[in-house]
Formats: structure tokens, C-alpha cells, sequence
């Protein structure tokens, strides 16, 4: 078994390399280019388990497929390589050269292949930007957003995502899953639209105020980033996959309840709201219980995610632990 993981260096992505490699499971990591600092901090944690690093784009099938024939043991694919919202607003060209070809490149390369098994992630924003269009219940892998009830260009590329996806699913029995993450938190967030995910604690733990770009009331559902990695990586060793989408699922509350699980672990912390803004244009409820039947594992609570988020922001400046 060996993993090719797309994004490697990136925000989630280098979780997803950290606990294979906890496994002993040998990854390719693959990223354009790779962060130096991640692939120094990933080499050390690799001990004996082999772990390749390889610089190419995925828009570039040609480049995509050499990277597979160079590790052609390659088993699994757990693909994170994409342009976030900010940057698909910034530059559509771009965007849609990896968002949308890079994609497809990485479905036509699993089926040349033979890989066993292509992960992928999808959004919340899959489902549009109102929790409203659901009414006031979690919304389920069944439900749907029409283009109108869309705000971001990068939700509407998932859909066609997953839409493609399914063709490929249908038309030559490929093992493909997506999962579709909420707002995914943690320390060490270098780039996207929501800096905000890390900032909230990482700023708190050293000391710093915290501004939250929305209003105190405004509701969204999070997860800590090495419970989201954990869910990719065991839905991409399941035996058997009884569904394409998965929810990844995780705690819904308000900014305001947010901020109060931060004052837990750092009673004096500084957290402000911006009430110019009512909400996020995300959903606010999700039903995660799909993904945690098929994987048999549950998130950890919110509370002892922002503990693990704040302990790394305290830990890299060489403070103690809350």
C-alpha cells in the first residue's frame, strides 16, 4: 500500500501525510511547489516509513501521470490539491485549471492506473450560502443548492466536482468518494478566504485580540483539522464505500459560543465580531452521522479541538500548554 496525497504541504494535507506515515503507510507527496518548511517538519516525522516528495502541477496531466509511473506501487489517492475561494475570485483562469481540470486529470489518472481507491474533498459550499434554503434542521448529503443559491465561484466547481465524479463512478467502476468539510480549524493556516478559522484561537494563545470578520450571532459548524484528516484517510481505507458523498459532519455554534470555548482554556482572551456582518454565506447545520457509521469514528468535541488547536500555536512560540 502506498498513498499519493495532491496538496501535500498544504493546510490539511500535510495531517493527512503526518498520521499515514503514523501508520507506516509510504506516501508520495505531491505539491507545486512544496512548502520547505512542512516537507522539513514531514521528513522528520517519517522515520523508516518511505516518503517521497514530488513537484508537479495537476493540471498537467502528462506531469501527474510521470509522478504515478515514477511510484508505480501507488495504491490510494487522497487529492487536496486546490485553489480556495479567495483565489478563484483572484484568478478564474487559474482556478479552473486546477479546480476543474486538475480534478478530472487526477479521475483519468486513477483509472490508467488502476489505483484502488481516489479521496477527494468537496465543501459545505456544495450546498450553497443560505442555511435558510434547508430550514432549521442539519442539512444531509441528499439535499441540494441550485446556481442561484450559490455565492462562491469555488462551491459551483465542487459541484461539477462531484458531478464529474459520478461519471466516472458510472462509467468505468471507479472506487471514488468525496467529503464535503465545514469550516475546517487549526493552527498554521498560511493562506484562503478564511484566515479567520485560525486566527480566532492562534491569536488568543499568544496573547494577541482576535477579530471575527461576522456577527456574534452568526452560526457555522466546525471541525478540527486532524479529525478531518483522520476521516479522509479512513474513508480511503474502508473496505467498502456503501455511499459517493459523505458529510464530514462537526459542532455547530454561534461566534459568540465560539469565543466562550476559547475563554475556556484562556480566560482573558481577546475576541471581537464585526456586527456590519450578519452572518457567513456558508450553511449552518450539517449531519455528519453518514461518515461516522461508515468509518466508525466521531470528530472529538469542539472544546478539546480548540484546546488541541491552541496547545500548537503555544507550542511553536515555546509556551506552555493550557
Amino acid at each position: 500500500m502506498k498513498f499519493l496525497v495532491t496538496g501535500a504541504t498544504g493546510f490539511i494535507g500535510w495531517r493527512v501525510v503526518a498520521q499515514l506515515l503514523a501508520r507506516g503507510i509510504p506516501v508520495v507527496a505531491l505539491d507545486f511547489p512544496p512548502d520547505e518548511e512542512v516537507a522539513g517538519r514531514l521528513r522528520a516525522r517519517a522515520g523508516a516509513t518511505p516518503l517521497a516528495f514530488v513537484t508537479a502541477d495537476v493540471s498537467d496531466p502528462a506531469a501527474l501521470l510521470a509522478a504515478l509511473d515514477a511510484h508505480r506501487d501507488a495504491t490510494h489517492v487522497i487529492h487536496l490539491a486546490y485553489l480556495m475561494s479567495a483565489e478563484c475570485e483572484a484568478n478564474p483562469p487559474l482556478a479552473v485549471r486546477v479546480n476543474v481540470l486538475g480534478m478530472v486529470n487526477l479521475f483519468e489518472a486513477v483509472l490508467q492506473r488502476k489505483l484502488q481507491r481516489l479521496v477527494f474533498t468537496s465543501s459545505e459550499t456544495y450546498y450553497g450560502a443560505r442555511q435558510e434554503v434547508f430550514g432549521d434542521r442539519e442539512v444531509t448529503e441528499d439535499d441540494f443548492a441550485a446556481p442561484a443559491e450559490h455565492h462562491y465561484t469555488y462551491g459551483m466547481m465542487k459541484v461539477l466536482n462531484e458531478f464529474m465524479a459520478q461519471k466516472y463512478v458510472k462509467r468505468h467502476g471507479l472506487s471514488l468518494a468525496c467529503v464535503r468539510p465545514p469550516v475546517v480549524f487549526g493552527h498554521g493556516r498560511k493562506r484562503g478566504s478564511i484566515l479567520w478559522a485560525e486566527a480566532f484561537a492562534s491569536q488568543p494563545a499568544l496573547g494577541e485580540a482576535a477579530a471575527l470578520p461576522f456577527a456574534a450571532s452568526s452560526r457555522d459548524v466546525w471541525l478540527y483539522v486532524d479529525d478531518c484528516a483522520e476521516q479522509l484517510i479512513r474513508l480511503a481505507l474502508a473496505p467498502r464505500l456503501h455511499h459517493f458523498a459523505y458529510n464530514n459532519g462537526g459542532e455547530s455554534v454561534t461566534a459568540a459560543e465560539l469565543a466562550a470555548l476559547v475563554r475556556r482554556w484562556l480566560p482573558d482572551a481577546r475576541i471581537s465580531f464585526d456586527e456590519s456582518v450578519p452572518r457567513t454565506a456558508l450553511i449552518d447545520r450539517m449531519d455528519g452521522r453518514r461518515l461516522a457509521r461508515e468509518i466508525e469514528f466521531t470528530p472529538r468535541p469542539l472544546a478539546e479541538g480548540i484546546r488541541a488547536h491552541i496547545n500548537e500555536a503555544r507550542i511553536a512560540r515555546g509556551l506552555p500548554l493550557v
